[in-house]
């Protein structure tokens, strides 16, 4: 299935893309620096899926930044909207039919780190699943491809973007995790915490996929601040940091 909507993606273009992109809530100003855009509606797209999450509108986005063929989902899918890992891995299979250069895939996160400061980024070098889907305990993976890491560190650095590293958790949501939850998984590592992004990574890696993971920090986790959480604030702390998130990404880019 997921072949023949890559096929129909296809159709909308000429030019496969060099670098396929995922947009975490609030992180669609990105797509203000594509030209030539071609839009493509999941709702438009046969036997696709669709998502029903604020912050995530559900279409492809395809358009050049500075010459480059760039692919954009804008909008994913989540396990607590009733979609399995390998629905929510759908994606990725779309993006790994044009064999990309780099994926770059974000999310917004729950900082856990009280030193890092709320707006700024995370490149992932390792996932923690805090699910318990599969097992009654945590299991951590590393991120295969350091080089790319590495090198996004160097972009940053040397843009004045402060881009942190560290281990993203994953947990099923919707609810935000408890102070207790929070309590524990920095016990054991983790140093931001999210519902997405550790389906997709699954799945590059067993595509084999050139990838990077970068949480844009919008909140403090539960109990390390007297503030409540709530969605809202995630996709207006995301949006303030749009301007070093676009410049970011761009550089990425640019480089790959």
């Amino acid at each position: 299935m997921h072949k023949d909507i890559s096929i129909y993606i296809n159709s909308f273009f000429n030019e496969k893309p060099k670098v396929c992109l995922i947009l975490g809530s609030g992180l669609d100003e990105i797509i203000n620096n594509f030209e030539s855009q071609t839009i493509i509606p999941y709702t438009d797209i046969p036997n696709f899926y669709n998502t029903g999450v604020k912050g995530h509108k559900g279409e492809f986005i395809y358009g050049y930044i500075n010459n480059t063929p760039i692919l954009c989902a804008r909008g994913r899918f989540h396990y607590y909207e009733g979609f399995n890992f390998d629905e929510i891995g759908s994606i990725i299979e779309i993006f790994n039919y044009f064999k990309p250069k780099l994926s770059i895939i974000t999310n917004s996160s729950g900082c856990l780190n009280l030193d890092w400061e709320i707006g700024n980024f995370m490149i992932v070098n390792k996932f923690l699943d805090f699910s318990f889907i599969d097992s009654a305990n945590f299991k951590l993976y590393p991120v295969r491809n350091n080089q790319e890491n590495i090198k996004a560190l160097n972009i940053a650095k040397n843009n004045n973007i402060k881009l942190y590293e560290g281990i993203y958790t994953f947990t099923t949501g919707p609810s935000y995790e408890t102070k207790a939850e929070i309590k524990e998984i920095i016990s054991i590592g983790g140093n931001a915490v999210g519902m997405s992004t550790f389906p997709e990574f699954l799945k590059t890696e067993k595509l084999e996929m050139n990838t990077i993971f970068i949480s844009c920090l919008t909140n403090y986790g539960a109990g390390l601040i007297k503030e409540k959480i709530t969605h809202e604030d995630v996709l207006k702390n995301a949006k303030k940091s749009k301007i070093k998130f676009c410049k970011l990404i761009i550089k990425i880019i640019e480089s790959s």
